[in-house]
């Protein structure tokens, strides 16, 4: 399952794709994977380009 998730660092917001999943012990964890940040003027988001 994957989610969006906004992490704020500084001044700035960025945009994460979350991904859970399970370790080898049975432990939840998290992949992230960046995929833009949010505009500090107008509050959008900027995505990355593929």
């Amino acid at each position: 399952m994957a989610c969006i998730v906004k992490q704020k660092v500084g001044n700035n917001t960025y945009l994460y794709e979350s991904t859970s999943y399970r370790n080898s012990e049975g432990k939840p964890r998290n992949k992230r994977c960046l995929i833009g940040k949010i505009n500090r003027e107008t509050g959008d988001p900027v995505y990355k380009p593929e």
